[in-house]
């Protein structure tokens, strides 16, 4: 009965062990897209991304393909989020399987060199695989966290979401 007790007790700290270096790639991926963004660089932003992920933006876009998210993301970048930082943390993983989790995530975007932002103005779910032992996003969905001051979306959201859906809608 020891031996069955100790071996039970070795395989679980094996399998958080395990999990832990999961939760820090998948992290990682998360961290990848912040560096990207801050960079205002599309391909590193979608380089977590499957290149036939799926990414849908928050005012319901979707965009398929990893080049299609890194171009849609460059254009962004130069034209509404010029000198800006997404802020993007992972709040919580969640395993379904060995090979899909998860991951809830939370952040603001700012402009470089202001306070940072207490309350999240996003709250994303990317839904990420395991393919090859590296974690990588084959969904995200971009999901506004709250209405802003006065009832308004954040931003000129009427006039961000048609440049977008004209450069990269039909994909």
């Amino acid at each position: 009965m020891k031996k069955v007790l100790t071996f039970t007790l070795i395989l679980i700290a094996l399998s958080t062990y395990s999990q832990d270096g999961n939760r820090e790639q998948i992290s990682n991926a998360i961290n990848t897209m912040v560096e990207g963004w801050k960079a205002g660089n599309g391909e590193l932003f979608a380089s977590p991304f499957t290149d036939d992920a799926t990414f849908k933006t928050w005012f319901g876009l979707e965009i398929n393909g990893k080049e299609a998210i890194a171009e849609g993301h460059n254009f962004i970048f130069k034209y509404f989020y010029a000198n800006t930082v997404w802020n993007l943390k992972v709040d919580k993983i969640r395993f379904l399987t060995d090979d899909f989790a998860l991951a809830y995530c939370s952040g603001a975007i700012f402009k470089m060199g202001a306070t940072e932002k207490t309350e999240p103005d996003c709250v994303p779910l990317a839904v990420f695989q395991r393919i090859d032992e590296q974690w990588k996003i084959v969904s995200f969905q971009n999901t506004l966290y709250a209405v802003g001051e006065g009832g308004k979306s954040p931003g000129d959201a009427g006039v961000a979401k048609q440049a977008i859906w004209e450069k990269v809608g039909s994909r």
